[in-house]
């Protein structure tokens, strides 16, 4: 299987599994990636996505486009719209907080994936590297927009420009992760647990309007934000948090839902 689905309690946890190639993209990666992504929404709270072996994903899977090449170039244009985008948009759709495990190279279209997820664990040996330029071309899967924001444009032009290795040490100076570990797979997986007992809604809301937000101005945010908290200040898990803060006890939003 090229992608592996483990559930630990109310944590998905979804392994790239094609160790052999470093984890790169094919199709078969893809469509296991989004049918994952679709189990875990009936069945979890959180997901944690790692890769298996050395790689977290070495990006695509170039032996695919081989042939394509020899016989005048691949329609990257449909490659990334039938392959990348839709595994970006499993991550990004999902009903639930994401974290990365990144246990090694994220690469590429792999980097555009980690980037995705909402938070980033990362291993002591791990690391990010755009990888495009070195192949003539610009990044794809997300990544020219993940990244700035995350890092600036100034820093974003500069990881992309130079095509180089961004180590685990330096994605945490730079907010690319919030932690690095020796066991990347185990520290996302606590987090999640802890994220499992949150109000999952408020949760994917959260995950829209901050997407959003970078891309619109301040007036549209401000005005989606009243609307969105409008909607959640109605629900049963608003009134547990609050009930629970002047009961000075921690919240059960599990039993709102």
């Amino acid at each position: 299987m090229s992608v592996e689905y483990t559930l630990r309690d109310d944590v998905a946890v979804i392994t790239l599994n094609r160790p052999e190639v470093f984890n790169s993209i094919n199709q078969s990666l893809t469509d296991g990636l989004v049918a994952a992504f679709d189990r875990a929404a009936g069945e979890a709270r959180a997901a944690v996505l790692t890769g298996a072996g050395k790689a977290f994903c070495a990006g695509a899977d170039l032996s695919d486009l081989l042939g394509e090449y020899e016989a005048g170039g691949p329609d990257l244009n449909k490659t990334i719209s039938e392959r990348f985008n839709p595994a970006v948009e499993a991550v990004l759709g999902a009903e639930m907080p994401v974290i990365a495990a990144v246990n090694g190279a994220a690469a590429g279209a792999g980097m555009g994936l980690a980037l995705a997820c909402d938070i980033r664990v990362m291993a002591e040996s791990a690391f990010f590297m755009s990888a495009f330029i070195n192949v003539a071309l610009i990044p794809d899967t997300g990544s020219a927009w993940f990244l700035p924001q995350m890092v600036g444009v100034s820093r974003a032009m500069e990881i992309t420009m130079s095509g180089r290795r961004v180590s685990a040490d330096e994605a945490f100076a730079l907010g690319l992760a919030v932690e690095v570990v020796p066991d990347p797979v185990e520290a996302a997986v606590t987090r999640a647990t802890a994220m499992a007992d949150g109000p999952r809604r408020a949760y994917v809301e959260t995950r829209k309007i901050i997407h959003r937000a970078a891309a619109d101005g301040l007036e549209d945010t401000v005005a989606r934000e009243a609307v969105v908290q409008g909607i959640l200040g109605s629900q049963p898990a608003h009134r547990e948090g609050m009930t629970a803060f002047v009961e000075k006890r921690r919240p059960d939003f599990r039993s709102t839902e």
